[in-house]
Order: C-alpha cells, then sequence, then structure tokens
C-alpha cells in the first residue's frame, strides 16, 4: 500500500511538472489571486465561474486548474483584510482584527509579510498530512458525530467572544445577536419561517457577504470619512511607512511553534466535514491570544502573533479538507463542495475507485493545491511595495474606490441590489458598535457557525431522547466542552491575576 501511494506520489508530482501542465496551475493561481483582491468575490465565486467552462476539458487539465483555484485566493484574501479590513474571504475575517492595526500604523510591509511566510508553511503542512493520511482516511473521519460538531461550533464562538474587545460580556451578546440573524428564515427542521416579519427577502435568511462587507468595509470607510484621517495609515509618504517584508517573515520563523500549532489546529478543523476555513482561523487566532506573552502590542491592537496563527490555520485546513472530499465526497467547505461537482462531472466519483484507479489525479490536485499556495506566498510578497502605497493613497481618492468595490461585491453575491442597501444598513450598525467599543467579529463568526451549531444541537437532543448518543461518554465532545468553558474562564482568571497586584 505504502509503495503505491508513494508512486502515485511521484506521477502526480511528474504531470504537474510537464508541459504544458505546469500552464494550468500557475494561470489558474493568478487568475485567483486577482479574484480574491476583490472584496466579497473569492475562490469559492470563481470556482462556481469556473465549472461550466471546464465542460469539455480532460479530467486532468480540469484538476490541475481546480487545485490552483483552492490555493491562489487563501493569501490574497488576507492583503485586502490587512490593507482596508476588508476580508477576501470569510475565513480572512480573522486576520483583520490584528493585520488591519498594524496597517494602520505603518506596518503593512511587516504583516503581509508575515501573512505570506505563514500561508506558505501553513499549506504544506496541511499538504504533508493530507499525504501521510490517505491510508488513514475512514478512523480519522468516523470520530466525529452531531455532539463533536455541536461543541465545536459552540467553542468557537466562545473563543472570538472571549478574546475580542475589552469585555467578555459585550463579547457574548455580539455572539449571541449573531446566533439569532443566524437563526432567521425558514427552519431547517419545521420549515416555519423565523424573524423574517413578513419579507420575502429574509425567507432564505441574511445573506452573509453583504453582511460581512457592510460590518467591515463600509464600516471602516465610515470611520475614515468621520475622523478624518488623511490616509489609511495616518501618512501621507511611502518613506513614512515602518516595517519591512523581510521583518514579517523574520517574525513568523521567531513564532515558529506557534505556527505549527496553528497549522495543526487547521488541519484538524479542516478533517472535519463542513467545518471550512473559518472556523479554523477563528480557533487558531483565539489559541494564540490565550498563549500570547507579555512585552508585546494586545491582541486587535497589532499583534504580528495575530497575523500568523489564522493564516496559518487558514491555509492548512486546505489540503485536510481534501481528505473528506476525496475519500467519501463529503466536502469539508464551499471550495471543496465546488470541487467535488467539478470531478463528478468529469466522471472523477469520489470515494474508493479514485482513491485506487485514478490515484495519481489524486496527488496532481494536491500538488497543484501546493505549487498554488506557494506561487501566491512569493508573488504576494514581490508585489507588497506597490500595495503597501495604498496605504499612503489619500481619503479623498480611497473612499470612492473602496465604496465602490464593497457595493459591487455585495450585488455580485446574489445579483440584488436589495444586498446592497443590507450591506449599507449594517456598514452603519457597524460603525455605531465601533464607536461605542463594541466586537464586531463574533457577529459574523456567529452568523456562520450558527446553522452548524443549530442542526446538530438538535440531532444530538434527539438521539440522547432515543438513547442512541450518550453525550458525556463521548471524549472528543467532552474535552470541546472543557477547551469551551476553560476559554470563558482564562480571559477571567488573567484578568483577577493582573488586577490583583495593583489592588495591592
Amino acid at each position: 500500500m505504502l509503495q503505491h501511494v508513494t508512486e502515485a506520489a511521484v506521477e502526480g508530482l511528474l504531470l504537474v511538472l510537464a508541459w504544458p501542465n505546469i500552464l494550468y496551475p500557475i494561470v489558474g493561481t493568478l487568475i485567483a489571486m486577482g479574484f480574491a483582491f476583490m472584496p466579497g468575490v473569492g475562490g469559492s465565486t470563481l470556482m462556481a465561474l469556473a465549472i461550466p467552462l471546464t465542460f469539455r476539458w480532460e479530467p486532468l487539465p480540469t484538476v490541475l486548474f481546480f487545485g490552483a483555484l483552492m490555493g491562489g485566493a487563501t493569501f490574497m484574501g488576507s492583503v485586502t483584510a490587512i490593507l482596508f479590513n476588508v476580508p477576501g474571504t470569510t475565513p480572512n475575517a480573522a486576520t483583520m482584527l490584528d493585520g488591519h492595526p498594524m496597517a494602520r500604523q505603518g506596518r503593512a510591509r511587516t504583516a503581509i509579510g508575515a501573512a505570506a511566510a505563514s500561508s506558505a508553511i501553513g499549506s504544506s503542512f496541511g499538504i504533508l498530512v493530507l499525504i501521510g493520511m490517505i491510508p488513514l482516511l475512514r478512523q480519522t473521519i468516523l470520530l466525529f458525530g452531531p455532539p463533536e460538531f455541536m461543541m465545536l461550533a459552540l467553542w468557537g464562538l466562545t473563543t472570538i467572544a472571549a478574546v475580542t474587545g475589552d469585555s467578555i460580556v459585550r463579547g457574548l451578546i455580539v455572539g449571541g445577536l449573531g446566533l439569532m440573524m443566524a437563526m432567521v428564515g425558514a427552519d431547517a427542521r419545521t420549515a416555519e419561517l423565523r424573524y423574517t416579519f413578513g419579507s420575502p427577502y429574509l425567507v432564505d435568511g441574511l445573506p452573509l457577504i453583504p453582511v460581512a462587507l457592510g460590518l467591515f468595509a463600509l464600516t471602516e470607510t465610515l470611520d475614515l470619512m468621520v475622523t478624518n484621517r488623511p490616509t489609511i495609515s495616518g501618512r501621507t509618504r511611502l518613506e513614512e511607512l515602518g516595517g519591512t517584508v523581510r521583518e514579517g517573515i523574520v517574525e513568523s520563523m521567531r513564532n515558529i511553534w506557534l505556527l505549527l500549532r496553528s497549522s495543526c489546529i487547521g488541519t484538524v478543523i479542516g478533517i472535519i466535514p463542513g467545518t471550512g476555513g473559518t472556523v479554523a482561523s477563528f480557533v487558531a487566532y483565539g489559541s494564540a491570544a490565550r498563549s500570547t506573552r507579555r512585552g508585546g502590542p494586545e491582541f486587535g491592537q497589532g499583534n504580528v502573533r495575530g497575523v500568523i496563527a489564522p493564516e496559518s490555520a487558514n491555509d492548512a485546513k486546505d489540503g485536510a479538507s481534501l481528505l473528506p472530499t476525496l475519500a467519501f465526497g463529503i466536502p469539508g467547505s464551499t471550495g471543496t463542495a465546488l470541487l467535488l461537482v467539478a470531478l463528478t462531472v468529469h466522471g472523477l466519483t469520489p470515494g474508493r475507485y479514485i482513491m485506487t484507479h485514478n490515484l495519481n489525479l489524486v496527488f496532481a490536485l494536491i500538488w497543484a493545491l501546493f505549487l498554488s499556495n506557494w506561487l501566491t506566498s512569493m508573488l504576494g510578497v514581490a508585489v507588497v511595495n506597490p500595495l503597501t502605497r495604498l496605504t499612503v493613497v489619500r481619503t479623498q481618492v480611497l473612499v470612492p474606490v473602496i465604496l465602490t468595490l464593497a457595493s459591487a461585491g455585495a450585488w455580485a453575491f446574489r445579483g440584488r441590489v436589495t444586498d446592497v442597501f443590507v450591506a449599507f444598513a449594517f456598514g452603519f450598525l457597524g460603525y455605531l458598535m465601533k464607536k461605542h467599543d463594541w466586537p464586531r467579529i463574533p457577529a459574523i463568526v456567529a452568523l456562520v457557525l450558527g446553522p452548524m451549531f443549530e442542526a446538530n444541537f438538535h440531532i444530538t437532543l434527539r438521539l440522547h431522547r432515543i438513547g442512541r448518543v450518550s453525550f458525556w461518554h463521548r471524549p472528543i465532545a467532552m474535552t470541546l466542552l472543557v477547551l469551551t468553558v476553560l476559554s470563558l474562564l482564562l480571559p477571567l482568571l488573567r484578568y483577577r491575576a493582573t488586577s490583583s497586584p495593583e489592588e495591592a
């Protein structure tokens, strides 16, 4: 078995490097980078558009192209998050928490350098784990059931609520409001309408992309307009900016254990079907915030560790999310769901057949993803200076551009003008929250994880009532419960420990 896997891995690598096959991942990476730089129009949108274009392609070019589309969008989404506080994709929202404050301090180059290094290493880690676990897929995935999914979502919610902002209570309140927003629309169990107020627009629930664009992109734009900042960074000349790409890469190497730990988190969560990069990046961010060393900036105020952790976890999940997709046809994220469609269209049915008869194509996909992740990071570093110039562009020029891009991103999501109005409504709400020091991130995380939590909560209750599941006899679920409690208690204990000497 091991020899068969090794031979397939070598054959897959040779297929990627052969001419003209190498052009497919390179072109796919460049296209994905361009799409990821546009707010709200990320890799998933591009993959959906690309499926009809590849109907007449052979399986190998399709596999190489889609592998590149998966990897190319991840890092560039972090660039927009750092420069404009606008996540190119939803998982990049965690990078905004410290990446954008670094840009406002004139250290955008350091943040982008750290993101590039963390992205490349994290993706490599996830892909190596993927290759090593191919013979052990089934045992790994079957460990998670509804109770584990429920607790994983709850852990992610409480972690972010506890580490974002100065008040745990405010974080939990905003997270609760986000859960309420996630329940808008038709009940998944009964199809009854909830909180729609008779509006047909809300039947399908609140759209994630317009809400995220409003809470972050439009909020920051309003803040730029109201505070009369001359530029994003407050500097007007490129020479006034601090930090370098090299400094960001060095910081990543200096925090190598954080990078590897976050990559492990991203890999484990990526393996679990239906979770995706948002859970991975925020759980990794929360873990880093709880283990932060004294002496540096606080998390949320420009700590480079707050960039390293989510970026490495987000990229590590890409390779790991292929495990359930290829082995059982269970997509681990939106991107892998669209990849599953593309594979099926070309007769590559995931499962035992593709893992035995087409294992070389599986490895071609893996190597295309690997190449794309590294190529994206290297190109991102190469163009970092032109990109950081955007932080010294005058507000009068930048604001109309951001408003236009955010509006276009909201409209492109579903082609509805109403989505644009929703984005602006949440933009005003986000500005009020920022002005009064209320965190916004827990609302978005709850909106993403809410459906996952609710569905698995009801399934767990139903199974418990009929005696099929005993929550207290599920080690992984109990471990996640303990981690959830610790996520809430550790910030309180740390606050008491730091305040006691002052009171004394």
